[in-house]
């Protein structure tokens, strides 16, 4: 009797942490399910070629790039840089020969899908956003199952009802602690005074930096609060001379390595609004200000924090106008009143998909059951 084959799985998704993270929560599921063999296929200068192989995961890269919806000279490359994704994927999917493609988003993600689903392969795509993005709605028509981060993304996938399902975005393991008061003490903060926390990704958020510069006086003044500060590796120096030196009640950082500390510690977060941010609130279930990128694709974070703060979860401030002085006002909004800080923890609880790995996990386990049932019957 011949030995069964191990399943091969390749992975695709890249660009941002959005979509290389969830991918990586999806692929340790995966793991709990039996021996597979994993293929990561990134763009050739995309994050992911830095944060995949760290995890010891086999990767090959294509080359690609996205379509400018402004007028560039770039986009002058882009039918060039296509073709040669293709002629890269078809060897990828020839040599690896994949029982399942997983997509989660990325313009990367479009050749190697493409190709994958033109050859037979089922494919999986995952969209974390609550406004998909164009590559996931254009996959979509090509994909066996479209899984969703929010329910009301449905709307941008007409005719492909029955290949949706809403699982909610992966998330971490590990992001709810009891140690609170050994990790306030760790990072040096007090447990008599409420903590805000803020963060704008790992590369931070030049302009919500600026705006608390000119709040926090005011707010640390009238407030008996602490700041825990991420500003950004490329922003620290900046922020650090501009603060100035003697402020007992704010911690600047420039990366916080461990998010699980920080959501512990925190009273309220201020941050953006992408998807996978968002998936670890409801877990943590934190009253937050969201303050949408501004420049997202599709507009994609104002859509995400719309639904959050319809859910009565968290307030969000658009950049524009005058939203400093919105952001301050809610801001002590929050911490003088601990009735809405209770409220938006509770209300996050709608919005909490704990499990949504193993919803994704469990569906591309059926498409490879599904395929091997198809193809016994053929043959």
């Amino acid at each position: 009797m011949s030995e069964k084959r191990v399943k091969r799985v390749l992975i695709t998704g890249g660009g941002t942490g959005g979509h290389i993270y969830p991918a990586l929560a999806i692929l340790e599921e995966l793991k709990k399910h039996g021996e597979f063999d994993f293929l990561y296929v990134g763009g050739k200068h995309g994050i992911e070629t830095r944060i995949v192989p760290e995890k010891g995961i086999a990767m090959e890269t294509i080359i690609v790039s996205g379509f400018a919806r402004s007028f560039t000279l770039k986009n002058l490359l882009f039918p060039v840089k296509l073709l040669i994704g293709l002629m890269q994927s078809m060897r990828i999917i020839r040599r690896f020969q994949p029982d399942v493609a997983l997509g989660t988003g990325g313009y990367v993600s479009g050749p190697i899908l493409y190709v994958a689903a033109q050859r037979g392969v089922p494919v999986l795509i995952f969209d974390a956003d609550a406004y998909p993005g164009v590559t996931s709605r254009i996959l979509g028509r090509y994909a066996r199952r479209i899984c969703l981060g929010f329910e009301s993304a449905r709307k941008y996938f007409r005719g492909m009802e029955d290949k949706i399902v809403f699982t909610g975005n992966p998330v971490r393991k590990g992001l709810q602690r009891n140690d609170r008061e050994a990790l306030l003490k760790k990072w040096g903060l007090s447990s008599e005074r409420l903590t805000l926390l803020i963060f704008g990704g790992s590369q931070g958020a030049r302009a919500i930096n600026q705006a608390m510069l000119n709040i926090y006086p005011s707010l640390v003044t009238a407030l008996p609060i602490q700041v825990l500060w991420q500003t950004g590796r490329g922003e620290f120096e900046s922020v650090r001379q501009q603060l100035g030196e003697g402020h007992e009640y704010i911690k600047l950082v420039p990366y916080i390595e461990d998010m699980s500390e920080a959501y512990t510690i925190a009273d309220v977060i201020l941050c953006r609004a992408g998807a996978t941010t968002l998936a670890e609130l409801a877990i943590v279930a934190k009253p937050t200000i969201l303050i949408p990128y501004p420049y997202s694709a599709g507009n994609h974070q104002v859509e995400n924090a719309r639904e959050i703060m319809k859910g009565g979860a968290a307030f969000m401030i658009e950049q524009k106008g005058d939203w400093e002085k919105s952001l301050k006002d809610a801001l002590f909004k929050l911490f003088e009143d601990e009735r809405i800080r209770a409220e938006q923890s509770s209300a996050w609880e709608k919005f909490a998909r704990p499990n949504a790995s193993g919803l994704i996990a469990e569906e591309i386990l059926n498409l490879i059951q599904n395929e091997n049932n198809r193809v016994v019957v053929e043959h």
